[in-house]
């Protein structure tokens, strides 16, 4: 759900959120492996750590959209992101998986 306009897809990370028919949203960040190289370099440690990161090459919208499905079609989002509530309590104005807007992709739909 992080604004994709500037996104670097070699050297980035992007928050998302993974909306489910069933009303529950789960979230996650993306990170590519030389974004989180660039972040130790600039830390005072030597690891980097965040919670339900998921480490890919790029952020291209086949990479993310082939992560979310493997994860999705898995069963695995429990493991790989956080529920974090339901549509209603996350996205204003939507009181349905089906009115959740498009945010930040260009792509028509690719949030769903």
């Amino acid at each position: 759900m992080s604004n994709y306009d500037e996104v670097d897809v070699l050297n980035d990370n992007l928050d998302l959120k993974v909306v489910l028919s069933s009303h529950l949203v789960y979230s996650g960040t993306l990170y590519t492996v030389a974004n989180i190289t660039s972040l130790i370099e600039v830390s005072d440690l030597s690891c980097f750590r965040a919670e339900d990161m998921l480490i890919v090459n790029d952020l291209s919208f086949l990479t993310i959209n082939k992560v979310i499905k493997s994860i999705v079609d898995g069963n695995l989002l429990d493991s790989y992101m956080s529920i974090i509530g339901t549509v209603k309590e996350i996205f204003m104005k939507a009181d349905h998986y089906e009115e959740i807007k498009n945010y930040g992709s260009p792509v028509l739909g690719f949030y769903k």
